[in-house]
């Protein structure tokens, strides 16, 4: 586990929101949130806690299947620059 991944989930642990796999592909990372219609601006705010916004570009929240079972989820995405 990255420490980038490791801070998110420690970052996600205390809220509402229950995290899928974390995916990390060079400097993209993708955190699929369980929930379904999730509020883009908790998880912006969330996200920026955890790695610093100044570390955060691109970041994008979008509505897709999240995890092996096909349910619908809220995915965040964005570059890590650190």
């Amino acid at each position: 586990m990255s420490d980038v991944e490791a801070t998110l989930r420690a970052a996600f642990e205390h809220t509402e929101y229950d995290l899928g796999d974390v995916g990390i592909n060079r400097q993209t990372v993708r955190v699929p949130v369980r929930q379904e219609g999730a509020d883009p601006k908790a998880l912006e705010a969330i996200v920026d806690e955890a790695v610093g916004a100044e570390n955060v570009f691109g970041l994008t929240v979008t509505t897709e299947t999240v995890g092996a079972d096909d349910a619908i989820g809220t995915v965040v995405t964005f570059q890590h620059r650190p």
